[in-house]
């Protein structure tokens, strides 16, 4: 029902874009844009009304008060992110700051937050209650953001979102947290709604609150899957989110190298020079929403890799974090490879325009 629901939203927000176009619409040209048509950009809404509706008839009172925490407190994150389709004028610390408050307000309202992490000195400084709730929403905000930043390709984020959700149940269920699991689902089957008009074509954009509210949600429901299960290593939760976390880590780096502001946007994130320099060029003849789906389907490697460790290896720290570090390391490997293609790429144009003026 979720995902039917979802879908009829989304497919509905499409062909009302006439309507209400003139404020939701996303227009290329902007230096992370890839798509070439102005295409509506609030498919959150979708996805929140879906759950909401799931949440009404939940038939579990666990799963529905689950659930309810998620959709109350990640409406903050929703509203900010739909402000921003709209206006295009919320700052990305004004974005980032109503995020970690929803993370915050989760942990209010559940008594759920991150309270361990197995590393003696952090597991000390978590047991202050306070401390925990600043360290929660600090890393349920940035998991958040990292999902939005990584929302540059037809069904890259969404498709992200259903990999992580789906091992997350996964892991639920095995050690009979079934209520999370359910809820887990659910949020996943509101995501598939929308990816369903989202890929390959693009008729319908995540935008920024669909980004935040799922990016919250997933967090969130990592940290009750820590919370509510001791067997459950924090790494596994860490590894749920790694893909767009090792993103984010790995730009905020970049830029204070370049000594830029973090938030300011770019063309140099993994899925960007994937799509310029390893898509495009061997798709040359194909339609351009296709080229830009192939690059998601390139990076949904990147998400699958660390949540199978986390699925199979969920209670086992001594796997979890070489696996974690491996991540990192071939994160950084692949990027410098596909990094240094751009640069010879770049350096290759002025000597062929050299050429053709000479000629």
């Amino acid at each position: 029902m979720t995902l039917t629901l979802s879908y009829v939203i989304a497919q509905a927000l499409v062909l009302s874009a006439h309507k209400h176009g003139h404020l939701t619409m996303d227009l290329p040209g902007a230096v992370q844009k890839f798509h070439l048509d102005p295409t509506p950009r609030v498919g959150g809404i979708a996805i929140y009304i879906a759950i909401t509706a799931a949440w009404i008839v939940l038939p579990g009172a666990s799963e529905a008060k689950l659930l309810g925490t998620a959709l109350l407190a990640g409406m903050p994150a929703l509203l900010v992110g739909l402000v921003e389709d709209v206006t295009k004028r919320v700052s990305v610390r004004a974005r980032l700051l109503v995020t970690m408050g929803s993370g915050g307000l989760a942990a209010l309202w559940s008594g759920y937050g991150i309270n361990r992490l197995d590393i003696p000195l952090a597991d000390s400084m978590l047991a202050f209650w306070p401390f925990a709730i600043l360290f929660t929403a600090f890393a349920v905000g940035g998991v958040a953001n990292a999902i939005n930043i990584i929302d540059g390709f037809h069904g890259l984020a969404s498709g992200t979102l259903m990999i992580s959700l789906v091992a997350l149940a996964t892991i639920a269920y095995s050690v009979g947290d079934v209520p999370l699991a359910t809820v887990a689902l659910v949020v996943g089957a509101g995501v598939a709604g929308f990816w369903v008009v989202n890929f390959p074509w693009g008729r319908l954009f995540l935008g920024d609150g669909g980004a935040y509210f799922s990016g919250f949600t997933l967090a969130w429901l990592t940290v009750e899957l820590l919370a509510r299960n001791p067997r459950v290593s924090p790494w596994a939760s860490v590894l749920l989110c790694a893909y767009p976390t090792v993103e984010v880590i790995y730009s905020i780096i970049r830029r204070s190298r370049q000594r830029r502001s973090p938030g300011a946007a770019d063309r140099h994130h993994l899925h960007s020079l994937v799509a310029t320099q390893i898509v495009q060029p061997r798709m040359r003849g194909a339609h351009p929403n296709l080229r830009n789906a192939a690059v998601s389907v390139v990076m949904w490697i990147c998400a699958l890799v660390p949540v199978l460790p986390a699925i199979f290896f969920y209670n086992r720290a001594d796997i979890l974090l070489p696996s974690l570090a491996g991540c990192f390391l071939a994160y950084h490997v692949f990027y410098r490879r596909v990094a240094t293609m751009a640069d010879r790429s770049s350096a290759e144009v002025p000597a062929e325009d050299a050429a053709d003026a000479t000629t």
